[in-house]
């Protein structure tokens, strides 16, 4: 009797402050999500939704209903934003193959909605909680709750269908990651009759046309020493003569002292005996560099240059689909390492065959002048990470939502962009109109992964909680067999898509089994997925193919959602 009043006037106390009730689904949904059985966990957004769900039935919390529509307006503007370089670059000849295998899957993946629909009898919440979730975009049930809110039917039963799509998200998510991961290292590879790691080191012969890879451009085994000159062949040698002599290992002077007087280390000064020389390279070339150049010496000041990292965004049009090994043949970049390649949230390999796009960052070490020099034959860098332009931000907003108010009405279905695909229709120009013109609207990456971050979690909390108390009526209502049906519907959706994509990319467009795979895992947006992948083939190139998909992913999704929902809404009225 004590444990249930002392239950009761806690439930109280949470429903006193529903603040409080957000951040403890934000809480306790991270913790859930940092759980992972072999790789597969719900993540922190499904985790999130679940403890909603859980909180919003024991505490009841009321909250305002433009909170969880603000923050989601943040993170589709920051998501359009953040892929609009990418989706606009991907639109070439070459990413066909990819782009069709994602529209397959995407389009299928609605149909199978459509069909388990109807066969169940679903409603147009359940709908849109089976696409977002067995699909794993949580985008899609922002955008379908949006296109629901907006039908001409009652409150009330807007109110049963808002509250059924996050119920069936959080059903049929968990099968969403797991059948995927699944299907990319089991299922797959068994309909392809294909060896991942063979598939993997065949696909990595075929892009190095033969020559072996290796980490030519790397800042891993970057090291800097400095040597007096006493070799007569060096002697007899320019700045870029001795530095061709080393380019296997990219040697490059970073300074030149004769006579106690600190020289220019242009490429044609020509080189004395005496001279001390400040050199960055690969740490192999050290083992012989005392034998073929002159002792090493310590000299502070000679050893006093700076180090910089910086991040470089791609933006310039020469560099754009080049490799990274013309890239580190240029000279414009000597006496500089690549640390990494990043092409949207994806690592990419580090290798002579990997082709630069629009849009890729690359965090670049080299001395400060060399620095200045490649930013400016690469793109730019976002010189203030702490400055972000809200006024564009909110431009681009109040953009958005004005160009979701033009619509027109079928039956009792609005058509158009909707609120939430204008927004994130002008945050992908907004976007690209960053990358091409990098003077304004500045919204540098970690600001983008927070207004994605934070904006999401906190709509799929709020959603979450409204969702709970109609989940226990429910359950009342229609029993366990009701929860069944759409966790099976669920695992329908999940992977009928992947199978038809497969066979289309595999059999019709005649893609790779590995780049099936890795642009299935992009066409998905699910990172565990391409970390199975990369553990399965034993390598990384298989995310060469995650980014293209992943792009188009991004922005076609979110679409379904309304789409989804209107079509099981024009089959179930009258």
């Amino acid at each position: 009797m004590t444990e249930s009043v002392s239950l009761r006037a806690f439930a109280a106390f949470l429903h006193d402050f529903p603040s409080l009730c957000l951040f403890l689904s934000i809480l306790l949904g991270t913790i859930i999500g940092r759980y992972h059985i072999k790789g597969v966990g719900f993540g922190s957004v499904v985790g999130t939704l679940i403890a909603g769900i859980f909180i919003g039935i024991f505490a009841k919390p009321e909250l305002p209903d433009i909170l969880r529509w603000a923050f989601f307006y943040l993170f589709l503007f920051a998501i359009g934003y953040s892929v609009g370089p990418q989706f606009f670059g991907s639109l070439k000849r070459d990413a066909v193959p990819q782009i069709v295998l994602t529209l397959v899957v995407a389009i299928s993946g609605l149909l199978t909605v459509v069909t388990v629909s109807a066969i169940f009898n679903f409603d147009e919440g359940l709908a849109v909680g089976l696409l977002s979730g067995a699909m794993t975009q949580s985008a899609a049930l922002g955008s379908g709750l949006s296109a629901i809110s907006e039908l001409h039917i009652s409150d009330a039963a807007k109110a049963v269908l808002i509250a059924n799509a996050p119920l069936a998200d959080a059903i049929t998510y968990g099968f969403g990651d797991l059948g995927l991961i699944l299907f990319l290292t089991w299922l797959g590879p068994k309909m392809m009759r294909a060896d991942l790691k063979s598939e993997a080191k065949a696909l990595e012969q075929q892009l190095a046309g033969g020559k072996n890879s290796g980490p030519f451009f790397s800042a891993a085994r970057l090291g800097r020493r400095a040597y007096r000159i006493e070799s007569a062949a060096v002697a007899a040698l320019n700045i870029a003569g001795l530095e061709e002599r080393y380019a296997a290992d990219r040697l490059s002077v970073q300074r030149v002292q004769r006579d106690g007087e600190l020289l220019p280390p242009e490429p044609s000064l020509a080189l004395k005996a005496g001279d001390w020389l400040l050199v960055s390279a690969h740490r192999a070339a050290f083992l012989r560099a005392e034998r073929d150049i002159g002792p090493e010496i310590d000299d502070a000041r000679l050893l006093s240059v700076p180090v910089h990292t910086v991040s470089v965004v791609v933006t310039r049009r020469e560099v754009i689909r080049t490799t990274l090994g013309a890239l580190a043949q240029d000279p414009r970049t000597r006496g500089l390492y690549l640390e990494s390649i990043q092409r949207g949230t994806e690592l990419m390999p580090r290798e002579p065959w990997t082709v630069i796009q629009r849009g890729d960052i690359l965090r670049i070490i080299g001395a400060p002048d060399d620095v200045e020099r490649c930013t400016a034959h690469i793109g730019f860098v976002e010189r203030d990470l702490a400055r972000t332009d809200l006024m564009f931000l909110a431009g681009g907003i109040c953009a958005g939502m004005l160009l979701g108010l033009l619509k027109f009405s079928a039956g009792s279905v609005a058509i158009g962009l909707g609120t939430a695909g204008s927004i994130l229709v002008v945050g992908l120009v907004a976007g690209w109109a960053r990358s091409r013109y990098p003077v304004f609207g500045a919204i540098p990456e970690p600001a983008q992964r927070l207004l994605m971050d934070i904006g999401l979690i906190v709509f799929i909390a709020v959603v979450g909680m409204t969702a709970g108390p109609h989940a226990v009526d429910a359950y009342r209502t229609s029993g366990g067999a009701f929860f069944a049906s759409i966790f099976f519907a669920g695992m329908i959706v999940t992977m009928v898509p992947l199978a038809m994509g497969t066979i289309v990319a595999r059999y019709l467009l005649k893609m790779s089994p590995l780049m099936t795979l890795g642009s299935l895992a992009g066409a998905q947006t699910c990172t565990p997925g391409l970390n199975a992948l990369r553990e399965a083939s034993g390598s990384n190139v298989g995310s060469l193919a995650y980014t293209v998909p992943d792009a188009i992913n991004n922005v076609v999704r979110p679409l379904l959602g309304p789409i989804g929902g209107a079509i099981v809404h024009f089959m179930r009225t009258p």
